[in-house]
């Protein structure tokens, strides 16, 4: 089947980016995405875009994956810190 291109385009519309970096608390499983200051205690840890660098990077190479850090994450449910360290999705 092919498509008729001369049917006139209806409006655009802009496209969005929507991007989570989950863990789980280690000390209550709570689900956190790091990039919700609402799920780090009100912590912007992507402050500068640094979260989503590391995640990202130039490219999806497992080397930058096990180099992924992010410190003093506090978990907005219990209210405990951690550390992150490594990205396996």
């Amino acid at each position: 089947m092919t498509k008729n291109l001369d049917i006139p385009m209806k409006e655009a519309t802009d496209a969005y980016l929507d991007i989570e970096i989950f863990v789980n608390c280690p000390h209550c499983d709570f689900l956190i995405d790091l990039l919700n200051e609402g799920d780090t205690n009100n912590h912007n840890h992507n402050e500068e875009g640094h979260v989503i660098r590391q995640a990202c990077g130039d490219g999806l190479s497992v080397d930058l994956h096990k180099q992924f850090e992010v410190n003093n994450v506090t978990c907005s449910e219990c209210e405990n810190a951690f550390n992150v360290k490594g990205l396996t999705r």
